[in-house]
């Protein structure tokens, strides 16, 4: 694979342990996790995705410029865009 896909990858992989992580802590604390996990991973990567798309980003690495991805991966200050859009992707599926 060129490095691009590498890294594109890795940083999938790592929003998908991100994703899994929070569920697991969730489901901990009594939560029910409403949708399937498929469809909680496959929402957050097209709202990767439709991130990067709308930062300028296509093509080889894209996803990996993808502002929405400092949010979810390392907690940095996003758009006001991304956070109320990651915040519908992750709680649509949950409920207390």
């Amino acid at each position: 694979m060129d490095d691009h896909s590498d890294i594109e990858i890795r940083a999938l992989r790592d929003v998908i342990e991100a994703i899994e992580d929070r569920l697991r802590r969730f489901e901990a604390k009594d939560g029910v996790v409403l949708a399937e996990r498929s469809e909680l991973y496959a929402t957050v990567i097209y709202a990767i995705i439709a991130s990067a798309r709308a930062s300028g980003h296509y093509g080889a690495g894209s996803l990996a410029r993808a502002p929405l991805l400092d949010e979810i991966l390392m907690g940095a200050e996003p758009e006001p865009w991304e956070t109320a859009m990651y915040a519908v992707v992750i709680d649509r599926a949950l409920t207390q």
